[in-house]
This record gives structure tokens, C-alpha cells and sequence, in this order.
């Protein structure tokens, strides 16, 4: 049995969530994982089932700390993918969560628009009137398609927040969450009251704002129960998911940059002053004195898995045959092609884009089809389409933001290949470290 200090840290992500105890320099000593799927039964729909994610999340917690001594935790953080659930007064929610995915709530950008100046909104809060990854278009969906949810809601909450509710009983979001709901005063880090009273939003039902250090309550006995931690542990504010992540690889001064390739790309780094661009995310940093840039790019990792399910089935079963990964047995294949894969092009943009175009509308395209191009120049145009899309974000901190970059560190699933990390650092022409090799 470990006997620490240790620190545990959790995350909500899109398809499970994770828990790890880690020693006060870093060390990983227990991990546990916790899966659920996505609601996706009616046309534009991305739900997560709220109570799953504490079902797993307590399984998570208890495969975690099974060689550790829960004496020994000092204090938990928790951080989220984004999403909305709305919640009763037990902190139970009331309806699934509607996870970033979700497309119904796309109309209501132009609700916002009509009512809001985007301009004093990109102004207060730093952010963009844009569909994809702000809460404000969920609240408003709900508000006017669920009236009934809406009225009977105690706090509209994020993943890390409601997370953070059944370890404690209290209702409050970190600031850097808190800054991606459209509704939140950057600068000053409390809601804007304003904006809240020109789409008729009850300031009681948002959470309280902390700062991500901040302890916001102690693990209760009920919670201690049915996790095997012991009552009285602190529970932090947390922070986005990409802000923890990019901590965890040593990006902590501007001009680092952390590229984290999952589902979607997200280019991310700190930023020395509160001066933003309306074309990337922005928020607030757990450091002092720093701010966060966040380049959401969607068709990286889906792209390729989208080459997977749809044209690699022989693949598959050879890696299921012979226990090995097939992601593998694609990139060997896109090693075969030359660079530029023979002229054809690929955009990324299967499920629309965010950062920088910031269309839900966008759609993927393969250009340059020849008879001369086979399986081999289409996965590699595929790497290269979605690293292309990587470098624009980059060329505009650069070009029009003053951020000089001289490396990436690059973490997450698809960062193990060392093809694809290979084409990123070309066509970017910059050094690449990948933090998963």
C-alpha cells in the first residue's frame, strides 16, 4: 500500500471518465477508467446520460486508489470536456447532459446575435458569438424547447461542476469553464448581469464562479461511501480539460504551444496579457497574470478514424488477429505515399469547423481525385489535410497575434504515431515532441 501524498485528479471526456492518483512531483501511481456512450438517437442530438458519469466515475475513483492509502489524498481536482445539465436541488440532473457535439441549439446563435452586440460580447467576454462551444446557445435551446426543465432547474452546470456537486453539495464552475459560456466577465470573473437580463437567464440558476485553486468543499460522507475515499478530503475548483493538459506537458509561458490530438485538435497556449482574437477560444488561466488561447480544430482525429471505419475493415481484423493497432497499420500504408500524396488534397472538415472559420456548415472534400492515386495517397492526404489545418492555426497566432512558436508538444491517442507527428512537423516546418511516444 502507497502512502503517499497524493493528489487525484479526475475528467469528464467525451467517452469515459478518468481518474489518476499522482505523488506531489508528478509520478502517476493509480489509474482507473469508466466508460459511457453517447445519446445520439435524433437528428443533430449529443447527449451523455449525467449519472453515468458518476457511476463512472466512482468506478474510475476505486480502481484508482485500490494500492494507495486514502489517508494519504490531500485534495481533488476535476476537469471537463464542455456540456450543459441541468440539475435539482440534490444536484441530480433533471434531463442528459447536451454535450459541445450537439446541434440543435444552432438557431439560437442568431437569438444571441439579434439581442446581443457581438461585438460587446467578444468585448466582456472574450469570445466569439459561435455555435460548437459556448453554453449560452444550450441554455437559450433549452430554455425555449424544454421550458419546463428549464423552470424546474436549480443550476445549469458543466461536467466538472456537477462532478464536483456530488463530491460536495456545492454548485460553482472554475473560471476558466466559466469563461467558454458567453455569459461571463473575463476580466472581471463574475457573470455579466446585462447580458443576463436581455435573454431573461435567472442569475440563480448559474453556478459560483471560483478560481480553479480555489477549495470549494469537502468530500461528504455519502460520496466517501459509495467511492472508498475517506469524508473530508478538499475538492477544488478544476479547470478545463486543455488548460490541465497543457500544465501537465510544461506549457506555461507564451510562445509554448500544446497541441492535444484527440476526436478534435485543440492548439493551446498562455497568453502574457488579456488581448484576445475572435477566431480562437479564450479564457482564463490557472496561472496568475496569464490567459489562454485555445484553437479548436474538429476533423483531426475523427477524420482518421473516419478512414478506419469506412474503408479498413481488413485492417482491423488484422490487428485484432494479431493484438496489434490498426491506427498503426494505416499510417505504415500513408508512409508508402511521397509528400503532397500525389496532389490530392483533403479538408478536414467532416463535422464542420471551429477555430478559425468557425462554420458548423463546412464539409470535408477530397480534391484532385486521379486514377493514379490509390489507398495509400488517400490516407496520407488525410494526415496531411488535417496537420494543414493544425498550421493555420498556428500561422494566425504568429502572423497576427505576435506569438512566436518554436516547438509543439504534442499529447494525447493520436500523437503515438510517429508518421503523423513526422508530416505535423513538416508542413509546420516546426520541432514536434510527442509526449505519448
Amino acid at each position: 500500500m502507497r502512502q503517499g501524498p497524493f493528489l487525484l485528479g479526475i475528467d469528464i471526456g467525451g467517452t469515459g471518465s478518468k481518474a489518476g492518483v499522482f505523488t506531489l512531483d508528478g509520478k502517476l501511481v493509480g489509474a482507473g477508467y469508466g466508460e459511457y456512450r453517447m445519446i445520439s438517437t435524433l437528428p443533430g442530438q449529443a447527449e451523455h446520460d449525467a449519472e453515468a458519469w458518476w457511476h463512472s466515475t466512482v468506478k474510475a475513483v476505486r480502481e484508482a486508489i485500490r494500492d494507495v492509502s486514502v489517508d494519504a489524498i490531500l485534495a481533488i481536482g476535476i476537469g471537463c470536456t464542455n456540456g450543459l445539465v441541468a440539475v435539482d436541488l440534490q444536484g441530480k440532473p433533471l434531463r442528459p447532459a447536451i454535450m459541445l457535439w450537439d446541434q440543435r441549439a444552432l438557431p439560437e446563435v442568431d437569438r444571441i446575435r439579434e439581442a446581443l452586440d457581438p461585438d460587446v460580447v467578444f468585448r466582456i467576454t472574450g469570445n466569439p458569438v459561435a455555435p460548437g462551444a459556448y453554453s449560452l446557445p444550450t441554455i437559450l435551446w433549452l430554455k425555449h424547447h424544454e421550458p419546463e426543465t428549464f423552470r424546474a432547474a436549480h443550476k445549469l452546470m458543466v461536467p466538472g461542476g456537477y462532478l464536483v456537486a456530488r463530491f460536495t453539495g456545492e454548485f460553482t464552475i472554475d473560471h476558466s469553464r466559466a469563461s467558454t459560456t458567453l455569459l461571463f466577465d473575463i476580466r472581471k470573473k463574475e457573470w455579466h448581469k446585462p447580458f443576463l437580463e436581455a435573454l431573461d437567464i435567472p442569475a440563480d440558476k448559474l453556478p459560483r464562479p471560483e478560481p480553479s485553486d480555489a477549495m470549494v468543499g469537502k468530500v461528504t460522507e455519502e460520496a466517501a461511501r459509495l467511492t472508498g475515499l475517506r469524508p473530508g478530503i478538499p475538492v477544488i475548483a478544476g479547470c478545463m480539460d486543455t488548460i490541465g493538459a497543457s500544465i501537465g506537458s510544461g506549457v506555461i509561458r507564451q510562445g509554448e504551444c500544446f497541441v492535444i490530438m484527440g476526436t478534435a485538435a485543440r492548439v493551446s497556449g498562455p497568453l502574457g496579457k488579456a488581448s484576445f482574437d475572435h477566431r480562437f477560444m479564450n479564457c482564463t488561466h490557472v496561472l496568475p497574470g496569464l490567459w489562454m488561447y485555445i484553437g479548436a480544430v474538429n476533423g483531426v482525429g475523427s477524420s482518421l478514424r473516419w478512414i478506419r471505419d469506412t474503408f479498413c475493415h481488413m485492417e482491423q481484423k488484422v490487428a485484432d488477429f494479431a493484438g496489434g493497432d490498426v491506427y498503426d497499420l494505416i499510417t505504415a500504408q500513408a508512409a508508402q505515399a511521397p509528400p503532397g500524396s500525389k496532389g490530392l488534397l483533403f479538408l478536414p472538415y467532416i463535422s464542420g469547423e471551429r477555430t478559425p472559420i468557425w462554420n458548423p456548415y463546412a464539409r470535408g472534400v477530397f480534391f484532385g481525385v486521379t486514377l493514379g492515386h490509390n489507398r495509400n495517397d488517400f490516407f496520407r492526404s488525410v494526415l496531411e489535410g488535417a496537420s494543414f489545418a493544425i498550421r493555420h492555426v498556428v500561422e494566425l497566432l504568429e502572423t497576427d497575434n505576435g506569438v512566436d512558436i518554436q516547438e509543439l508538444r504534442i499529447g494525447g491517442a493520436a500523437a503515438a504515431s510517429g508518421v503523423w507527428n513526422q508530416i505535423i512537423a513538416d508542413i509546420l516546418g516546426k520541432k514536434v515532441v510527442s509526449l505519448t511516444q
